[in-house]
C-alpha cells in the first residue's frame, strides 16, 4: 500500500499513513486522530484535472451529502462517520475504521461463500438497508465492493457517496449513470427516480455475486451490462436451488412485484438457521417473553422456520463472558468457514492476517476445536472471601462477587455491585435444537441502549453442547431495561449463549468500560465457576 512519505496531517488533527484502497470517488487512507487517540479511516476526494469548475464544486456537494447521510444512521452494519475537513480546497471524510475484507475480494480470493453465510450476510445488510430506508436514504450503490465483511461474520455496508437524501436535490447529470452498472436496478437503468426496492434488487445481485463471484448481468460491457438488465432473467442453472426462491423475488424486475426488506429476511433466516424440530417452541416463545425481565414488543418476538418456530430474542437483556485468546482455531465449521483476509481495498478497512479459506463450494468445513475454556466441572475455589456460591434451584451453579446484591425473577437471576458499575446476570431458557448464535444475534438486534458497537460475535467449542459469545460496547440512555445503568456511561459487556441438551443459557458480564481490563482477573474466576445443570 502506498505511504504518503512525510507525515501529512488533516485539519491539524488527523495523521494519514498508508493508502488502504482507491474508487470512482477517491482514495480511502489509514490514519490516527490525534485528538480523540483513535485510528480512523481517511476518504480523500480525487479531482480529475480535466473537471469543470462547475463539477468540482458538484462533488464536493456530493461528498458532503454522502457523510451527512450516512451519520444519520446508527447502525451496527453501517460505517459510523466521524467529521468532515476541508484540506487543499476539498473536503475530507472521517469514518470508522473497520478491520474486514470487501465482499468481492473475499470471494476472489477463497472462492464461492457458503449458503449459510451468504443467508447471514443478507440478514444484516437488509437490517442496515431497513434502517436507511426509515430514514430517507437510498444507497444506490449496494454491490460486494461496499460490503465489509469480519472475520467474526459481521458485515458492514459503507460508501453512501451515491446516496439519495429525502429533502436533498439529485446531483447526478443528465445523460450520465451513477452507480456501478452490473448491480443497477431496472428501474434505475431506465433512468427512473431509485427507490428503496432498487437497494433490494442490488442486495439480490450482490448475493448472486457472492456465490457465483460476478453480477447475473455483467456482460464485460457498460451498455450490453444494462441492456441485459432490462431484457433477460438471472441465469440461476448453478446456483444452489435454495437460494432461487430469495433471489428471483428480489430481481424481479418490476418494483412493485420484488420482495419486501421483512419477506426476504424471513426466507432468507431459514437458510441461515439450523431448523428446530419442537413445535411447541410456538407456545414457550409466549411464555418465556412474559417471565423475562425489560424486554419490549419487539424482544419478545420470534423467528419462524421451516415451519416451527426458535425463541431467538426472548434472552435480549442477558449473556455470558469468555476471556478466552481469539484465535482462528476456536471457530467452528460456520464461523471458520468465514473469510478474513488479506490487504482490503474499500473504504475504512485495514490488512489482517488470513484466516481458513472459504471453501470453493458451499459445503460445510470442518470443524475447528481448540482446548475448550469452560468446563463442567464444579466450581474453583476462590480466594480468600472474595466469592459465593449461588446453587440455582433449577440446577446450575455459579459463584458470585461477595457484597454484590443478588436479585431473581422467574428464570432470570442477576447479581449488581452496590455503586452500580458492574453486574452479572444469568438465564436460563427450554429450547429444542436452539443455535447459540441466533439466541445473540437476535439480542443483537433488540438490545436499547444510546450507542452500540460490537467488539467480535463468533461461535465457540463447548463440552456436551454449543456456545457463541458477543463482546460489545454500549452507553446507556435516559431509559431502558437496565435500570441500574447509569445514563450517559459507556459499559463494555460479553456475553455467552450456551445450550446443553433442551436447555439454554446466557450468561452476562457487564462492567464500566474503563473498568474493563482491571477486572479481567475476576471475570475469569466467576465464568470458570458456572455449572450448568
Amino acid at each position: 500500500m502506498e505511504s504518503p512519505g512525510a507525515e501529512r496531517m488533516i485539519a491539524r488533527r488527523y495523521r494519514l499513513s498508508r493508502t488502504l484502497g482507491q474508487g470512482g470517488m477517491g482514495v480511502v487512507w489509514e490514519g490516527y486522530d490525534t485528538l480523540l487517540d483513535r485510528p480512523v479511516a481517511v476518504k480523500e476526494v480525487i479531482f480529475p484535472p480535466e473537471i469543470a469548475p462547475a463539477e468540482r464544486q458538484n462533488l464536493v456537494i456530493r461528498t458532503i451529502r454522502e457523510a451527512r447521510a450516512a451519520a444519520r444512521l446508527n447502525h451496527s452494519a453501517i460505517v459510523s462517520i466521524y467529521d468532515v475537513a476541508e484540506e487543499d480546497g476539498r473536503p475530507w471524510i472521517v469514518m470508522e475504521l473497520i478491520r474486514a475484507m470487501p465482499l468481492d475480494e473475499m470471494v476472489r480470493t477463497y472462492g464461492a461463500t457458503p449458503i449459510r453465510q451468504v443467508a447471514d450476510i443478507g440478514c444484516q445488510m437488509l437490517s442496515a438497508l431497513r434502517a436507511a430506508h426509515a430514514a430517507g436514504i437510498v444507497h444506490r450503490d449496494v454491490k460486494p465492493g461496499n460490503i465489509l465483511v469480519r472475520e467474526d461474520g459481521t458485515a458492514v455496508l459503507t460508501d453512501f457517496g451515491l446516496a439519495t437524501v429525502e429533502g436533498d436535490a439529485s446531483l447526478t447529470q443528465v445523460g450520465t449513470v451513477a452507480g456501478s452498472p452490473a448491480f443497477m436496478a431496472p428501474e434505475r437503468v431506465r433512468g427512473e427516480k431509485a427507490g428503496p426496492a432498487s437497494d433490494l434488487w442490488a442486495l439480490g445481485a450482490t448475493l448472486y455475486a457472492a456465490v457465483m463471484g460476478r453480477s447475473p448481468f455483467e456482460r464485460g460491457d457498460t451498455m450490453a451490462t444494462m441492456n441485459a438488465i432490462l431484457e433477460e432473467e438471472p441465469d440461476l442453472s448453478r446456483m444452489p436451488r435454495v437460494l432461487h426462491p430469495v433471489l428471483r423475488g428480489l430481481m424481479a424486475r418490476d418494483p412493485e412485484q420484488r420482495l419486501t426488506a421483512d419477506q426476504a429476511e424471513e426466507m432468507l433466516a431459514v437458510l441461515g438457521t439450523p431448523p428446530p424440530r419442537d413445535p411447541a417452541l410456538r407456545r414457550l416463545s409466549r411464555a418465556v417473553a412474559q417471565r423475562m425481565p425489560g424486554l419490549s414488543g419487539r424482544g419478545r418476538r420470534a423467528l419462524v422456520v421451516g415451519g416451527a418456530v426458535t425463541t431467538v430474542a426472548v434472552l435480549a437483556t442477558v449473556g455470558w463472558v469468555t476471556l478466552g485468546p481469539r484465535t482462528p482455531a476456536s471457530l467452528t465449521a460456520d464461523a471458520a468457514s468465514r473469510a478474513t483476509g488479506r490487504t482490503a481495498t474499500t473504504a475504512g478497512t485495514v490488512t489482517s492476517e488470513p484466516r481458513t479459506p472459504v471453501p470453493a463450494t458451499p459445503a460445510a468445513t470442518a470443524d475447528a476445536r481448540p482446548t475448550p475454556t469452560p468446563t463442567r466441572t464444579a466450581a474453583p475455589r476462590a480466594r480468600g472471601s472474595a466469592l459465593r456460591a449461588w446453587n440455582s434451584p433449577h440446577g446450575w451453579s455459579i459463584r458470585y462477587p461477595r457484597g454484590w446484591k443478588p436479585s431473581r425473577r422467574q428464570s432470570f437471576t442477576g447479581w449488581l455491585r452496590r455503586d452500580g458499575g458492574a453486574h452479572l446476570g444469568v438465564a436460563e431458557l427450554s429450547v429444542a435444537d436452539g443455535d447459540p448464535m441466533t439466541l445473540l444475534r437476535a439480542a443483537r438486534d433488540d438490545f436499547v441502549a444510546r450507542r452500540v458497537r460490537t467488539i467480535r460475535m463468533r461461535t465457540v467449542p463447548y463440552p456436551g453442547g454449543a456456545a457463541a459469545e458477543w463482546e460489545f460496547v454500549w452507553v446507556a440512555g435516559e431509559s431502558g431495561p437496565r435500570r441500574w445503568a447509569r445514563p450517559g456511561q459507556a459499559y463494555r459487556e460479553l456475553r455467552r449463549a450456551v445450550v446443553v441438551g433442551d436447555l439454554a443459557y446466557v450468561v452476562e458480564w457487564t462492567t464500566l468500560k474503563r473498568e474493563w481490563q482491571g477486572q479481567r482477573r475476576l471475570l475469569r474466576t466467576v465464568l470458570r465457576g458456572f455449572t450448568p445443570k
